[in-house]
């Protein structure tokens, strides 16, 4: 900032914000004594506040200076300056004096998304004129709340959430009576009851306690709110029965009780008094009796969830009166319907609305009917699993055009599988699985371009494959087991190149295997036992290098194991058993570090069997009744013994058998070596030059057996989620450390290598911003990750939440968190770290809503260029770059694309593969069409119920989703940097909190 600006004595407002300006803040601002608004947010301006910009004489009224790089004390000379009205630090690494009371005539104080830490100042307490007091977030205020916050009787916004105060609120934070919004969300550590005295709050509007500890009944008060339009009782431990009063709150748009221990039954006349509900969440509680009718009178009502309960008798008939309902989920219930014939379907023919109806695991006890097919045209997701569903599949469910997601699974259906599902054309999984379904396999089925996940296993399907099912081209996993099909298993299948895990186990399948089943290059799993098939195993399967599970038992195989198997480098599995295999086992399996699993019993094989590598755990199981094996004394089969010729030639045979192959073998292996280590040396000494990484060496040592303890047997109880590789388990370690442990299943696709490329980065680079691991367990059978644990688990659980929801700064804050770590990655490195697969559920949060960006498993090391090519891609899609889904081009470029989708699906709660997008018509499209009407009429509705100041809201999300749109550019090179991506957010924030000030 150039030093003339200090002559202008008279200045009264210095608006330097959203800039880039760097180093100390000037000291020469303290002699501009007639200076009211102070704003610099949004800079890069580093080190302490100066005290000597604060003075007795000044005239300041306003101060702001969030999202910089400020650390230390705020001086407390500011505090001697009684003109203050508004003071905005947020986002920096401040910590609060005690001199704060002083200010006497503050109003706003904005303290959101600093490091503070211990107590709150108890002087803060005398600022009786405060009324906007925001402590939210990336904070970590502790201790009890102190009861002084009484004093505050001016307050009318208060928001602690995302902190860790602890014990029973204080009695006298019930006399702010002129509070409108109080948020106490996720602090976790707020216990005891519920004072009755909330009640006191009669100006309430917003009531946020969920995700703590508080316990006992809900206090019948909450009914004397009669402003409140939303609470969150969310994720506690309440009991006992709701309080009838609250259904007499005629003000309340959504209320959540989600997941406490509430019991009894519901009102029968709960319908009578919330004109204006929207939504209600009651799931996950103990509530019995039955669902009242007259829940039909909320006519508003958009979703309605009461799974994980007790419920019984019938489903009203009048829930069809919702005609605005979108999402009813009743499963894990005990209720049923009215006759035998499903006719809740036809309670919603006159829904125009409705998009999801799970009922799931409930004793539905019908057949159903035709008049399924009059749901509403924006009906999306079907889940019947489990319901004793009988009777035929109506040929009317394919008039249901924009179904993504139906499950019929493990009921009683019969007949056929009808042809109309073909018209199904956005459907991306279909699961008919263990029913009694008979006949063919429709081709229509095979036109389903967008199905990704087909399960038609367990029932009674016969005839042949179709021919077309290469049509699905889209296809991940394949499930026809336990069928009747015949014929063989059509060429056509093998050119589904993308597709994942295929298991035609348990048929009649006939005829040899085709040579272009090594087209699959990204095969994982390959189960065709208990068939028919003949011939020779081509060698061409040889080169599905990332096959984890590979099952050809219980066939008519014959001819040779084929050398090339030892090519199969991820294998894990493999079985032979029960064909006619001849020949001798291939020395090349010895090469195969991963197989833990063989059998080729009841084969007819000879020869010595390798001694080395996977063979070295082998019992006498896997080589029982074949014809002439030998090997060692413990697989119970005879010792080798070779035939003697005359001393010389012995001699001469021993030399060429032992010594020259010994020779041979020492000379490739330090060849091997050698190369090996100039290659790693390389890539490691681009890893280890960065000075905050974290060598193995440090990390703790933890065993197997401490990871059992921890996670109670890696119970389900403590699984936190399942991802590509592997499944995470939520652990305490014996010095009550909480992590979070990630567990590969062996059997997957490329599950070793994912390891082995997160371990090595993970153990090279630290952020605040990404996920840090704490220790590796490694042994020949078991591979697990002990990372950092983030308790509030990741962004796609917040954004498709029923119960929660994140505001504009939750969501700006986190997308900037994520581009920091995408920018370390990009650019803290001589060597750029491509992450490679940006998306919500990779993006994990913290106890104060810090994002961590995680899941290395198939990040790239661009060496010494600026991008790579891949054969096999893994990335998700929707959010890979068009030139990795196409051309397998990895670049940081790529990841810019991904973070501009995900941009996109966090403001507008769409993912890019939503079932409302076509070849016409996709989620970057929507966003472009927008800016010709209002950004408004596409993002998260949620966003809209809880801000206030629409033209601020507006504005930045123009920019937002402007910047979206620049990082998702269809070429390479026409996308923005991800420096410029982060250094444009912070803009796009810092203007935000300016303007909803300012308005």
């Amino acid at each position: 900032m150039p030093n003339e600006l200090s002559h202008l004595y008279h200045l009264e407002l210095l608006h330097f914000g959203y800039n880039e300006f760097s180093g100390e803040i000037p000291s020469w601002i303290g002699l501009l004594t007639k200076l009211q608004h102070l704003i610099l947010v949004s800079n890069n301006f580093e080190g302490t506040i100066p005290s000597s910009l604060f003075n007795s004489t000044s005239s300041l009224q306003e101060i702001g200076l969030e999202d910089n790089q400020l650390w230390g004390s705020i001086p407390s000379s500011i505090f001697k300056m009684s003109t203050l009205k508004v003071i905005s630090l947020a986002k920096n690494k401040l910590s609060v004096p005690p001199e704060v009371g002083n200010l006497t005539m503050l109003t706003d104080l904005y303290l959101d998304n600093n490091n503070f830490e211990g107590s709150l100042p108890s002087s803060l307490f005398k600022c009786k004129q405060l009324q906007y007091l925001d402590l939210e977030s990336n904070n970590n205020f502790k201790g009890k709340l102190s009861p002084e916050v009484g004093n505050l009787t001016m307050l009318t916004y208060l928001n602690l959430g995302y902190n860790n105060f602890e014990g029973s609120l204080p009695s006298s934070l019930f006399k702010c009576k002129q509070l409108q919004y109080l948020d106490l969300e996720s602090n976790n550590n707020f216990t005891g009851k519920l004072s009755p005295e909330i009640g006191n709050l009669t100006k309430l509007t917003f009531l946020n306690l969920g995700l703590n500890h508080f316990e006992g009944a809900i206090p019948s008060e909450i009914g004397n709110l009669q402003n409140l339009k939303i609470f969150n009782l969310g994720m506690n431990n309440f009991v006992g029965t709701i309080p009838l009063d609250i259904f007499n709150i005629s003000t309340l748009h959504g209320f959540s009780m989600v997941g406490n221990h509430l019991s009894g039954t519901l009102p029968s006349n709960m319908g009578h008094f919330l004109p204006n509900l929207e939504w209600t969440f009651l799931g996950m509680n103990e509530l019995s009796g039955m669902i009242p009718a007259s829940i039909s009178n909320f006519s508003q009502l958009v979703s309605l969830d009461l799974s994980g309960n007790s419920f019984s008798g019938l489903i009203p008939k009048t829930l069809g009166n919702l005609r605005l309902l979108q999402h009813l989920n009743l499963e894990f219930n005990n209720v049923t319907i009215e006759s035998s014939e499903l006719s809740i379907f036809s309670y919603f023919s006159n829904n125009a609305y409705l998009s999801i109806l799970d009922l799931s695991r409930n004793p539905l006890n019908g057949v159903l009917p035709n008049s399924i097919g009059n749901l509403s045209t924006f009906f999306e997701r079907l889940d019947l699993t489990g319901c004793n569903i009988k009777g035929n599949i109506p040929i009317d469910i394919g008039n249901l055009s924009r179904l993504t997601y139906m499950s019929l699974r493990d009921n009683d259906l019969a007949g056929s599988i009808p042809s109309t599902i073909g018209r199904l054309s956005m459907l991306e999984q279909l699961s008919l699985s263990g029913n009694r379904l008979k006949g063919p396999i429709p081709t229509d089925i095979c036109y389903l371009g967008r199905l990704g996940e087909l399960f038609l296993d367990g029932n009674k399907l016969s005839r042949h494959i179709p021919e077309s099912i290469n049509n699905l081209t889209s296809l991940r996993s394949l499930n026809l087991a336990f069928n009747q099909l015949t014929s063989r298993i059509p060429s056509s299948l093998w050119t589904l190149t993308d597709i994942l895990r295929v298991d035609l186990s348990s048929n009649s399948l006939s005829g040899p295997l085709s040579i272009y089943i090594g087209n699959m290059k990204v095969l994982t799993e390959l189960n065709l036992s208990r068939n028919q098939l003949s011939g020779h195993i081509p060698e061409t399967i040889g080169g599905l290098i990332s096959l984890v599970n590979l099952s050809l038992a219980a066939n008519q195989l014959e001819g040779s194991i084929p050398i090339s198997f030892g090519g199969l480098v991820s294998l894990v599995v493999l079985d032979l058993l029960g064909n006619s295999l001849s020949g001798e086992i291939p020395k090349s399996l010895e090469g195969l570090r991963y197989l833990k699993y063989l059998n080729v019993s009841y084969n007819k094989l000879r020869g010595e069997i390798p001694t080395q590598g996977p063979f070295v755990n082998f019992s006498a199981e896997s080589f029982r009744s074949n014809d002439a094996l030998c090997g060692v004394v413990r697989l119970n089969v005879p010792t080798c013994t070779e035939a003697s010729p005359g001393p010389k030639k012995a001699m001469g045979v021993r030399i060429l058998k032992y010594v020259l192959p010994a020779l041979g073998l020492t000379i490739l292996i330090v060849s091997v070596v050698l190369v090996s280590r100039k290659l790693h040396g390389k890539k490691n000494s681009k890893l280890s030059n960065n000075k905050d990484s974290m060598p193995l060496s440090t990390w703790r040592r933890i065993s197997h057996q401490q990871l059992l303890q921890a996670t109670e047997g890696f119970s389900a109880n403590n699984l936190l989620g399942e991802g590509s590789f592997g499944s995470v388990y939520k652990g305490t370690l014996l010095d009550g450390t909480y992590v979070a442990i990630k567990v590969l299943n062996l059997e997957l696709e490329g599950a070793f290598k994912s390891f082995d490329i997160e371990c090595e980065i993970l153990g090279h680079i630290r952020h605040r911003n990404l996920v840090k691991i704490i220790s590796v367990c490694s042994n020949i059978d078991f591979k697990a990750l002990v990372l950092e644990y983030m308790p509030k688990g990741n962004l796609e659980m917040w954004l498709y939440s029923n119960t929660h929801c994140l505001n504009m700064l939750h969501r700006l804050n986190i997308m900037i968190d994520v581009a920091m770590a995408i920018e370390y990655l990009h650019l803290g490195y001589s060597t750029p770290i491509v992450h490679c697969d940006l998306k919500p559920s990779n993006v994990l949060l913290d106890e104060d809503m810090v994002g961590h960006v995680a899941d290395f498993g198939i990040a790239k090391l661009l060496s010494d260029g600026t991008s790579l090519t891949q054969t096999m891609t893994m990335a998700t899609i929707g959010y890979m770059a068009p030139e990795y889904g196409s051309e397998g081009i990895v670049s940081t470029r790529g990841d810019v694309y991904s973070y501009g989708m995900l941009l996109m699906e966090t403001f507008t709660r769409k993912k890019p593969i939503d079932d409302m997008f076509s070849s016409e018509m996709s989620l970057k499209r929507l966003i472009e069409e927008s800016f010709s009407l209002s950004i408004l009429e596409v993002i998260d509705s949620n966003l809209l119920s809880n801000e206030n100041d629409y033209v601020a809201m507006e504005t930045c999300l123009s920019a937002t989703m402007g910047l979206a749109l620049h990082c998702c550019a269809d070429l390479p090179e026409q996308r923005i940097d991800i420096k410029n991506v982060l250094a444009k957010l912070n803009k796009i924030k810092l203007k935000y909190l300016h303007d909803q000030q300012s308005g």
